[in-house]
């Protein structure tokens, strides 16, 4: 299998695709500050939308 990077997929009704630092406040707003949906993950759940930009932008590096 050869790499070719993360590609962009798009259906009707979903669009995947790589993050960027300008996702960071629907991140924060829709799971990242949630109590509930961050106890399933291996983080802690973010104080405030800075901890979103920081988390993305070491993930899109």
């Amino acid at each position: 299998m050869i790499h070719c990077g993360t590609q962009r997929l798009e259906t009707e009704r979903l669009i995947l695709r790589r993050f960027t630092s300008e996702d960071a406040s629907a991140m924060y707003r829709n799971w990242a500050s949630d109590d509930e949906v961050t106890k399933y993950l291996t983080w802690p759940t973010h104080s405030n939308v800075d901890v979103s930009k920081s988390v993305l932008e070491s993930w899109v590096n």
